[in-house]
């Protein structure tokens, strides 16, 4: 992942209330189905096979973790959480598109309020 660090990001990720996890999650979850839509127009082939899969996984954790913190129930704590995501992206090829949306979720709400 790029800016910020994974480090500063899971210390910021980790204090947000659940509440605020679950309107980011979601809004990192948004940001990555446009890149989805880019995979679509801009890939072909194997390339794209290995995009829509690796975004899928991504979505994959994404989902169940924000089930998870919606229905109190058991997930992987935080940090393990960010770890798979981040190993995912990696193992697709996806770091950069993954870092974007988790960038750009993190820029797009004031999560003070």
């Amino acid at each position: 992942m790029t800016s910020p660090s994974l480090a500063e990001f899971k210390d910021w990720y980790v204090g947000l209330p659940d509440s605020n996890k679950m309107v980011f999650l979601a809004l990192v979850s948004g940001q990555l189905t446009i890149h989805g839509r880019a995979f679509g127009l801009d890939l072909s082939g194997e390339q794209q096979v290995m995009a829509f899969k690796g975004l899928n996984e991504i979505q994959h954790q994404i989902s169940f973790h924000l089930a998870g913190i919606g229905a109190k129930r058991e997930r992987y704590p935080d940090d393990v959480f960010l770890r798979i995501l981040s190993e995912k992206a990696s193992s697709f090829g996806l770091s950069a598109h993954l870092a974007q949306s988790l960038d750009s979720a993190r820029t797009r709400h004031d999560w003070d309020k």
